[in-house]
């Protein structure tokens, strides 16, 4: 029930209640020890609160760089792209792809989609989430087989082979390698001196327009 304190204001007795109390037949039982619970949790977070306000006003410097910093790492995980999203990426990547003729592509961007599309259709592509960014790799086998060396534990691909193994780094909600290999996917780096930059085949490469 409610427990009240009578107080005088303004020349009358007003009636302010205090505080909770469980009549006697539930004390002790789950349901106090539940409010128990939870009015120590609240009193935890009212004091780390009371704590950071003051540590935040004895060092403002140390206080806004903390928060920046996690406010970064929230943004970095909000952001952190996942696998259907790596998919939609490499489909856009072909259909940009698809659009330039066979003589222009760039030989880098044709061998990563290509890379990438027999690993997808194998089921070889493998995400792994650390939180603030995604790692893209291939592995051996696809996780619908049965045999020994595709499910024995101890022949997985550890961490230290991620490094053969990886295709793309998620991050910001972008894929860089793959968004790397895709800048100058209309330029065919056969047909260009990549020291001066002038066509090897000026006669055929060159044409007038009209």
């Amino acid at each position: 029930m409610l427990q009240s304190l009578r107080i005088k204001a303004s020349g009358k007795l007003v009636s302010v209640p205090r505080f909770f109390q469980f009549p006697d037949r539930f004390k002790g039982g789950r349901i106090e020890k539940w409010k128990n619970y939870w009015n120590g949790v609240g009193r935890d977070y009212k004091e780390a609160a009371e704590e950071m306000i003051t540590s935040a006003k004895q060092s403002p410097v140390r206080s806004t760089i903390i928060l920046g910093l996690t406010g970064f790492a929230g943004y970095c995980n909000k952001t952190n792209p996942t696998l259907e999203e790596y998919r939609t990426h490499f489909v856009e990547n072909n259909l940009d792809l698809l659009q330039v003729s066979d003589s222009i592509r760039n030989r880098n961007s044709v061998n990563l989609q290509n890379y990438i599309s027999k690993a997808f259709n194998a089921h070889l592509i493998r995400r792994n989430n650390y939180g603030l960014f995604s790692i893209i790799w291939v592995d051996d086998f696809a996780p619908e087989l049965g045999g020994f060396a595709a499910r024995c534990e101890y022949i997985q691909p550890g961490f230290t082979d991620l490094r053969s193994r990886l295709v793309d780094i998620g991050f910001l909600g972008r894929f860089w390698i793959s968004s790397r290999k895709m800048v100058d996917f209309d330029v065919n780096i056969e047909e260009w001196d990549s020291g001066t930059g002038m066509p090897l085949q000026p006669n055929t490469q060159l044409k007038q327009m009209w």
